[in-house]
């Protein structure tokens, strides 16, 4: 993005200009989450990788949003997006 601007050739009798826009492209998942299996009562790690950093991430199960609490611990390190399960039950499936 840093590259836009607009740009000029000038050969001193005449000028050429070009306005120059740079899209930055679309964030993507580089590694995709895996399925897991764990006995009741263990903690749950699912994590998956973006193609850039700090991306703001949701998280959801069955289509219903996941909020930081004390079942659910949501982290995110550059380009790793972790969701912990806390304490699973078979509800968690």
């Amino acid at each position: 993005k840093t590259d836009a601007g607009l740009y000029t050739c000038d050969i001193g009798t005449d000028v050429a200009k070009s306005k120059v826009s740079v899209q930055e492209k679309p964030t993507e998942v580089t590694k995709k989450l895996e399925d897991k299996t764990s006995p009741a009562g263990q903690d749950i790690s699912l994590s998956c990788e973006l193609s850039k950093a700090d991306i703001n991430i949701r998280w959801y199960k069955d289509g219903k949003a996941i909020r930081k609490s004390q079942k659910y611990e949501l982290q995110q390190e550059g380009t790793r997006a972790t969701l912990i399960i806390h304490d699973s039950t078979v509800k968690d499936s």
